[in-house]
């Protein structure tokens, strides 16, 4: 069971990372479509879920890699190292993103795509953070609760 974990925290990023390229990699015609479908299901315009989608792959990519660096070396509290790393990689990759979205046809690049990137990125590293936290704080309060039952 422990080696499956071990490598999840690899295997989890680098999927994350596949599917960000692939949507990267559709023509400007097929990213506007499906995106407008969204936004039509969901009653939101064209550049909120354009930007909701940022958001959800890039906070989703910042747990992930958050999560593995802290694989790392597992038995350490959070420290400076589990949001630094974690946020260059986030906007390392979103600033590659948007350079190869210059090569698809149909697509541009936009700065303010890679702030957004880094952003979420952040928001998911922070998620990580808050919820090991939370993991951490509940599980010595059930460790004092059966010393103290004991």
């Amino acid at each position: 069971m422990y080696y499956v974990r071990r490598y999840w925290r690899i295997i989890f990023p680098i999927v994350i990372a596949i599917i960000i390229w692939i949507f990267s990699s559709q023509t400007g015609d097929v990213s506007d479509a499906k995106s407008l479908r969204i936004a039509q299901m969901f009653g939101l315009s064209n550049e909120v879920a354009r930007t909701f989608a940022h958001i959800i792959l890039f906070g989703a990519f910042g747990y992930a890699l958050c999560s593995f660096v802290k694989g790392l070396n597992p038995s350490t509290f959070p420290t400076h190292n589990l949001v630094v790393y974690p946020i260059i990689i986030t906007t390392v990759y979103g600033a590659i993103d948007e350079v190869h979205q210059i090569t698809v046809i149909g697509r541009s690049a936009q700065v303010s795509d890679v702030l957004i990137d880094t952003l979420a990125g952040l928001c998911g590293i922070l998620l990580y953070i808050a919820i090991f936290c939370f993991w951490r704080l509940f599980r010595l309060r059930l460790q004092a609760l059966k010393y103290s039952a004991e």
